[in-house]
């Protein structure tokens, strides 16, 4: 039977070696269809007794496996094991054409798939390749806003002023009130982008303190665009989906903080 990894990583927080190129998902998928071939899988929610497909397993999907399944009531290890044998004879095959389209080299890009909402879903990691291929360039600094708890803002200003940033999720057009109650400062920033989106794109932080993104949120109501900002600056106009606008951003400076309780 195989042990349960020892993970130190919180289920909120998404481990960065989950993240994988397209090639390196490959290389992994066609393994694991030799060894459905040879009569072991993870249908009906089992493994078998093979001990390489159980190592294939625990390496690439023990997170969802081990740790997501403890957060989440609604996922089971079924769940797992029955979205790794769709992934390997269905998901994968599909994934370059149908999100493809919406970067400049998907190739190029690592990927993952994390419990949400009912389902296991596709994120994108927001790394400097991804900031590379969309703006050609690291440096794109800008005046953002950020909601936050008064804990945060402490963790924030430690992480500035030792130099351990990470990127957070900021914006610049809100048109609601943000949904968690304990956010009551708004803290206005300076911050480097790495990601913009003209809505909520439901972003996760990750352990390398980079976010990564949730792909089926890549689309936008309205047929001539999609969610994505491919230049900065068309970001900062209204947000049809009635919620606000996200930038993805690795703080540099707070520059105000208002108390929003009242």
């Amino acid at each position: 039977m195989t042990q349960e990894p020892n993970t130190k990583v919180l289920g909120y927080i998404k481990p960065d070696d989950s993240f994988k190129s397209l090639s390196e998902w490959e290389s992994i998928v066609n393994e694991i269809l030799d060894i459905q071939a040879s009569g072991y899988d993870t249908r009906g929610g089992k493994i078998g007794t093979s001990k390489r497909l159980h190592q294939i397993v625990d390496d690439n999907f023990g997170f969802q496996l081990y740790t997501e399944t403890k957060r989440y009531d609604l996922l089971t290890r079924k769940n797992v094991l029955d979205f790794v044998e769709d992934f390997v004879n269905h998901r994968f095959w599909g994934l370059e054409r149908e999100f493809g389209g919406y970067f400049p080299d998907i190739t190029n890009l690592r990927f993952a798939y994390f419990y949400s909402r009912g389902d296991i879903e596709p994120y994108v990691l927001l790394d400097e390749e991804y900031t590379t291929q969309l703006y050609g360039t690291l440096d794109n600094t800008k005046n953002l806003s950020h909601y936050t708890s008064p804990r945060g803002l402490l963790r924030l200003q430690e992480s500035i002023q030792t130099g351990t940033t990470f990127d957070i999720s900021t914006f610049t057009v809100a048109t609601r009130p943000f949904f968690r109650r304990e956010s009551t400062l708004l803290v206005s920033l300076s911050a480097n982008v790495k990601a913009g989106f003209r809505s909520d794109i439901k972003s996760v932080a990750t352990s390398s303190g980079r976010r990564a993104c949730n792909m089926y949120r890549l689309e936008y109501p309205g047929a001539a665009e999609s969610n994505i900002c491919y230049e900065l600056e068309t970001c900062t106009t209204g947000v049809r989906t009635s919620l606000w606008n996200e930038y993805i951003a690795e703080p540099i400076e707070i520059t105000a903080v208002d108390d929003i309780s009242s």
